[in-house]
């Protein structure tokens, strides 16, 4: 049976991991066997293996899934940028057989801007600034996503279900499918 994936991708600033956590508690609230992880966290360490330590995150990918598998964990969610759908592969490498949803979170310079600097300093917050707009022109660019939602202004768990609902992970009810 093929694994239900949903890839939360975005730009920098545009809200992967707070969404990544807001659909979390929906699932919860659903009943709803799940995992979910913010890929960028499994690639903090150093030194770097792999492009923006790609390597590291995967091989903690392969290690972590059959552990959430194992604990009832029948779909997942993963918040992490996918700049294009090629990169798929690599996910289905690790997790095998999987049906992949890719919703891409919109949100405008300003916004972003905004989420940024409030986290990031120094060096590190002129690169995130500089990345965000160069992944929001990639990723403009590309369709590496099935369906866009914006993320400016909203509340995390409206956001949440709408995606969920699109998704078909739950209905207009907010019911489990």
């Amino acid at each position: 049976m093929s694994l239900p994936v949903l890839i939360i991708n975005g730009t920098i600033g545009s809200g992967k991991s707070t969404i990544g956590l807001a659909i979390q508690e929906v699932l919860e609230c659903l009943e709803m066997p799940h995992a979910y992880l913010d890929l960028d966290r499994l690639t903090d360490c150093f030194p770097k293996k792999g492009h923006f330590n790609d390597e590291v995150m995967f091989e903690a990918l392969a290690a972590l899934w059959p552990i959430y598998r194992a604990c009832g964990a029948d779909r997942l969610v993963l918040s992490r940028v996918v700049e294009d759908l090629s990169e798929l592969k690599s996910y289905e490498h690790v997790l095998g057989e999987c049906s992949f949803t890719v919703v891409l979170l919109a949100a405008s310079e300003r916004t972003r801007r905004a989420r940024i600097s409030a986290r990031e300093f120094g060096e590190s917050l002129k690169w995130h600034l500089h990345r965000s707009r160069e992944l929001d022109q990639i990723l403009s660019k590309s369709t590496p996503y099935d369906f866009l939602v914006q993320n400016d202004d909203r509340n995390p768990a409206e956001t949440a279900s709408e995606i969920l609902e699109r998704s078909g992970w739950t209905s207009r009810s907010g019911r489990a499918v």
